[in-house]
């Protein structure tokens, strides 16, 4: 049973973000139904890891995008990032130090990050690039 389904709506604009943002949903979703359908600590722990890794790399891949785009807001950006790997990183301690319970602030958390990181945050670079996009349409060729 999916927990995130993707949408349309999500979409950055930018190919590498958005085909990134799938991949996150589909872990988010194998990380939720292992954790409902198994409850076997290193499955889960594996999917926890995995999850992490890629989202990790994710947030450096967007850094770089919006780095290239002349993002204004980057440093800012960035920050909800670092936010965002601190809290996950606290979560996974918080897991191994119970054994590999998962208490249900963790699954709230993973449901929930990454929806509200694009429409709080990634929507803001969203907006950007068809603000840049337009602008240089009406440039004269």
């Amino acid at each position: 049973m999916a927990l995130l389904s993707w949408s349309r709506q999500y979409e950055i604009g930018n190919e590498l973000i958005d085909s990134e943002h799938q991949e996150l949903f589909r872990r988010i979703n194998a990380f939720h139904d292992t954790w409902l359908e198994q409850r076997e600590v290193q499955a889960i722990a594996v999917l926890l890891n995995q999850l992490i890794a890629y989202a990790e790399m994710h947030f450096q891949h967007e850094e770089a995008i919006m780095r290239d785009a002349g993002f204004p807001r980057l440093e800012e950006h960035q920050a909800v990032h670092e936010t965002m790997v601190e809290t996950i990183f606290r979560l996974r301690q918080a897991f191994e130090q119970a054994n590999g319970r998962i208490e249900m602030e963790t699954i709230k958390f993973v449901k929930n990050w990454l929806i509200e990181h694009i429409v709080r945050n990634d929507y803001l670079f969203r907006d950007f690039l068809a603000r840049r996009k337009s602008s240089d349409a009406e440039l004269p060729q």
